[in-house]
């Protein structure tokens, strides 16, 4: 069996996933029950937050989808609300630039901002960028080649086709829905970020129950994720298994609400 396909959909899934790079949000995505556009406020689980103590972190971001969402160590976080506060903390931060390093072997950095458009790009072993409603993919030896659904070319047909994973898997209702997978978050503890470059040393370590985040076809086991206390994320890892292959994915956020530079194939 030639499993190249496989993991190549499986590491851009995992990848956009784990990444938490959030799309535009009137793309064409269902919306999930429990969360809604970032902007507005989202229904949350009823379940009560741990009474504050000293060892906690009231809510400091501002943002409304974050205030059920206590950091405490050991406390329990329902999923929809991890979701909805990390998504919703993540449009208000604007932009972002993460790495992400698969046991594959590739590495990628993705940038993302959301005004005045929805822009991202992945510059790596794969190249992509999205630009408003289209989108590119470099191929070799072809250069640039825009999506096109209405294009038979079969060059067109795979850009096509990978920039739709992409804005689908980058969009913050899928984001808040893969986390509301897990019936519930543990804080863990407020701990060593286990890598140099992140935007934090230390920060606040959560799984979700069980470690497993079920994503339709994909199942992300030993999953991780870190959390500065303003909700952003520092880290996140697990392992992506989809039709016999698995790849493990970390990410590294490298930097929130900074200056963005992303490629305009348009002009190449």
């Amino acid at each position: 069996m030639n499993s190249r396909p496989a993991t190549a959909l499986l590491a851009t899934a995992t990848l956009l996933f784990l990444a938490g790079c959030t799309g535009d949000p009137t793309d064409g995505v269902p919306e999930p029950s429990a969360s809604a556009s970032p902007g507005e406020s989202s229904p949350v689980a009823t379940t009560d937050a741990p009474e504050p103590s000293g060892s906690e972190e009231p809510a400091a971001s501002g943002i409304v989808e974050c205030e059920p969402f206590v950091l405490a160590e050991g406390g329990q976080v329902p999923g929809a609300v991890v979701g909805d506060c990390v998504a919703a903390a993540m449009v208000a931060a604007g932009t972002g630039v993460q790495r992400v390093d698969s046991s594959d072997g590739t590495s990628s950095v993705v940038q993302f901002r959301w005004d005045p458009d929805y822009a991202m790009s992945i510059d790596g072993d794969q190249q992509v960028v999205i630009e408003g409603d289209t989108g590119w993919v470099q191929v070799p030896g072809s250069g640039w080649i825009q999506a096109d659904p209405g294009s038979s070319d079969p060059q067109v047909v795979m850009a096509t086709s990978i920039v739709q994973l992409v804005r689908a898997f980058s969009d913050p209702r899928m984001l808040a829905e893969g986390f509301g997978q897990a019936e519930s978050w543990t804080i863990v503890e407020e701990t060593d970020v286990p890598v140099e470059d992140a935007v934090a040393d230390t920060a606040w370590l959560l799984q979700p129950e069980g470690g497993i985040l079920p994503l339709g076809d994909i199942t992300v086991t030993d999953v991780e994720l870190w959390l500065r206390s303003d909700y952003l994320g520092v880290y996140t890892v697990g392992t992506g298994s989809y039709a016999g292959v698995s790849v493990t994915t970390s990410n590294t956020f490298l930097e929130w609400g900074e200056p963005v530079e992303i490629p305009d194939p348009s002009q190449d």
